[in-house]
């Protein structure tokens, strides 16, 4: 089953959006998976991406992925939009032989990171507005109309000794040498409501 995207007119309604959770931490023997969550929507001019992570303290490396390939049947490349919980962000295009900086195309996504807290706890995390342009350089194209599907997975990883955890949105390997490859996506749908 694919996971909806809308597509909106105008800026997005963030609370109005379906919630990917990511929960499956295949690797943890521990009880430390921290609830992570992501809302994704495309209007006329970007697609946007909100993920948040409920963690206290996080470490500096701890990060929230997101892992898109807008036109799996044209291409094998994906863009990897990474947020810190430092309030960094690094985006990056991806194919099975390269890994090439967004920046190489000439245009760059807008991040607001942002921290808080609710009654689910203490927050973290970054929204995200990539530009449809960036499409364009990467894909040749940026139309995305309603049913169109794109591949992809969302991840919650930390690398940090005393906080290693790796999570994910659809079920990953994370023993394989690249587990964030194009051999761990799912599908996502460009929908309205």
């Amino acid at each position: 089953m694919s996971f909806p995207i809308n597509k909106v007119s105008g800026l997005p309604v963030w609370d109005s959006f379906p919630v990917a959770k990511i929960v499956n931490y295949p690797l943890e023997k521990r009880d430390y998976k921290p609830l992570a969550q992501a809302r994704l929507c495309v209007n006329e001019t970007d697609f946007c991406l909100r993920m948040w992570a409920f963690e206290t303290a996080p470490s500096p490396q701890s990060r929230l992925i997101c892992n898109l390939n807008f036109f799996p049947e044209r291409s094998s490349r994906w863009i990897s939009l990474r947020c810190g919980s430092d309030g960094r962000g690094q985006w990056l295009v991806c194919g099975p032989d390269k890994i090439s900086p967004l920046a190489e195309y000439f245009v760059l996504p807008q991040l607001k990171a942002y921290v808080g807290e609710d009654l689910e706890g203490i927050y973290w995390g970054a929204v995200v507005a990539l530009p449809l342009t960036a499409l364009d350089s990467v894909y040749g194209a940026h139309e995305l109309p309603l049913e169109h599907r794109l591949t992809g997975n969302l991840y919650k990883v930390d690398d940090a000794a005393g906080t290693r955890h790796y999570g994910c949105f659809y079920p990953v390997d994370f023993t394989r040498p690249d587990p964030y490859d194009a051999h761990s996506f799912g599908e996502f749908e460009i929908v309205a409501y």
